[in-house]
């Protein structure tokens, strides 16, 4: 795409994937872009890991370590945004993120910079590795499942907790990791798909919310600003346009569940174009698995380079 047709096109709602979008590849064509570079560099600054270099070759088992990934999505994807900005990209109409997703979307809407986005990640990383110590964590997800079967099943593991609702029939839940590999078995008969995420903590349910006191502690000092556009909570769906509230949002995110169906009520009230800005399809196929006639545009592939 030349700089003049990206300023031609319509204002969109950007949505943001999370983790689990990480493949190798994922950087083709972005090194030509120093914006992209310059995000890359300083998640790399951060990490003290060689994240272009996993992006680009793999192996693919190292670039999906929880010490990686979320870090190698979140730059890759405000990577993306920043290119396709300085090549004439309008603001969007709004934008939000599916989990972690949601961070990219802070930092595209310039609420906190990249490194404050950074800071966070590798908190909840070390607040959940002193909490979760001994006993093993995690996500499992199940698709293909209508909601009241989960629940039911969940009835009785009242140490699990329903943390995504990502569509109609498609699901994860967070909890002590044996316990999920039970549900798993229990539901997999009646599942399309069933089994565990590679993520060692319980995300988006109230085992997290012990360690929200000490998230916030450990940030203070980030001074949040008013957003440039519009952000859509993926907890439920409503709108936030004062800078405080998105940052409190993006730390109580790791322990309120993600319910995808009411970001895309909004989406649908909005009727502006959408476009997925990060690798990959997850928000695409999520988006319309929920609502069929909700087509989802990929911002992957790079424009030319100025």
């Amino acid at each position: 795409m030349s700089s003049s047709e990206s300023r031609s096109e319509s204002a969109r709602i950007l949505l943001f994937p999370g983790q689990g979008t990480e493949a190798v590849g994922m950087s083709a064509g972005w090194e030509a872009h120093g914006a992209w570079r310059r995000a890359l560099e300083a998640a790399e600054a951060h990490t003290g890991s060689p994240l272009r270099r996993l992006m680009a070759e793999g192996p693919l088992e190292e670039l999906r370590r929880q010490c990686h990934a979320p870090f190698a999505v979140l730059a890759h994807s405000v990577g993306i945004f920043q290119a396709r900005r300085e090549a004439g990209m309008p603001l969007p109409v709004a934008a939000t993120g599916h989990s972690m997703g949601f961070y990219s979307a802070l930092v595209a809407a310039g609420v906190v910079p990249l490194e404050a986005a950074l800071a966070l990640i590798s908190a909840v990383e070390d607040l959940s590795a002193a909490a979760f110590a001994g006993t093993p964590m995690g996500m499992a997800f199940v698709i293909g499942v209508a909601e009241a079967e989960v629940r039911q099943a969940l009835s009785d593991r009242a140490d699990l907790v329903l943390s995504n609702r990502n569509g109609r029939a498609q699901f994860t839940v967070s909890g002590p990791l044996p316990s999920l590999e039970g549900l798993v078995e229990a539901l997999r008969p009646s599942a399309m798909k069933a089994g565990l995420l590679p993520v060692r903590h319980p995300l988006h349910g109230p085992h997290m919310a012990a360690l929200l006191p000490a998230l916030a502690r450990r940030l203070a000092a980030v001074e949040p600003a008013a957003p440039a556009f519009p952000l859509i909570s993926h907890f439920d769906g409503r709108l936030i346009v004062d800078g405080a509230a998105a940052w409190d949002e993006g730390l109580a995110s790791v322990a309120l569940p993600v319910d995808w169906l009411a970001v895309v009520a909004r989406l649908k009230v909005l009727a502006a174009p959408l476009a997925e800005c990060g690798y990959g399809s997850q928000l695409s196929g999520l988006t319309r698995w929920a609502e069929r006639g909700l087509m989802v545009d990929s911002l992957q592939v790079p424009p030319q380079p100025s």
